[in-house]
């Protein structure tokens, strides 16, 4: 019995000296520790515990913040005049991918609209509550200008 209990121990024990931790600074300027960082952020491995020599980690390039907008002191005006420019585009194309995806969003609601036969939201106590014919089509009407609005427009 002491020897499965050894056995179980030791088990658990290798499972956690082989995590690797990382630390990453947030949104708030706070420091925070995990095992896995967030998307989109400039993370470290932490030396220590959990760091092995066997484990390759690929360094995550650093992520360029929408605040920090002004060129680098010691860099030449070409370069900073490029990173400016890749910045614009780096923005650029997050606001057509949040677009795409809110036009995306609003064609499936209006596809659920169109296709559904009994319609309902949810009362107050949760409980189902139909719509009526008028309250679907303006509810359809809703959801149609919601895409114009959405896919259609220029900005």
């Amino acid at each position: 019995m002491k020897r499965v209990l050894l056995c179980a121990v030791l088990l658990a024990w290798s499972g956690l000296a082989s995590a690797v931790v990382y630390k990453w600074i947030d949104s708030q300027g706070k420091l925070q520790y995990g095992d896995r960082p967030p998307d989109g952020v400039h993370a470290q491995i932490v030396e220590g515990l959990g760091n092995h020599s066997s484990r390759s980690e690929q360094p995550r390039p650093p992520v360029v913040s929408a605040s920090s907008s002004q060129p680098a002191r010691n860099a030449p005006p070409t370069q900073a005049a490029a990173s400016t420019d890749d910045v614009k585009k780096a923005v650029d194309a997050d606001v057509a991918q949040v677009k795409e995806k809110q036009c995306a969003d609003a064609q499936a609601r209006y596809k659920s609209l169109i296709e559904g036969r009994k319609l309902y939201k949810a009362g107050a106590d949760g409980e189902r509550q139909y719509l009526t014919s008028e309250e679907i089509d303006a509810e359809r009407l809703n959801a149609k200008r919601e895409i114009d609005a959405t896919c259609n427009s220029p900005t």
